[in-house]
């Protein structure tokens, strides 16, 4: 018995962007971490391993108009995208 798994160039290539903006935006979130880590003072500062929804807000606070709360956001919106795609390619179609 061959198992037949159909999956499309199209579907492969939206999984890859989608693992590519996930891995995007977890090292932006490192580097902005590192920089809150840096200004604040040992008791606030975020660990590397257990952090939330915290970081974005903190670093818009204490750097305003640094990039890199635009990069989080462009990948978190290609992440979300790139599901959607994913999903409509490969499970409904």
């Amino acid at each position: 018995m061959q198992l037949n798994l159909h999956m499309s160039w199209y579907a492969i290539a939206a999984f890859l962007v989608l693992c590519a903006a996930a891995v995007c935006a977890n090292v932006i979130s490192w580097l902005m971490i590192g920089m809150i880590n840096a200004k604040v003072s040992e008791d606030e500062q975020i660990s590397y391993f257990w952090w939330g929804g915290e970081v974005r807000p903190r670093f818009k606070r204490l750097f305003p108009g640094h990039r890199f709360v635009f990069m989080l956001d462009a990948c978190v919106v290609i992440m979300v995208l790139s599901f959607f795609a994913l999903a409509k390619l490969w499970v409904l179609s």
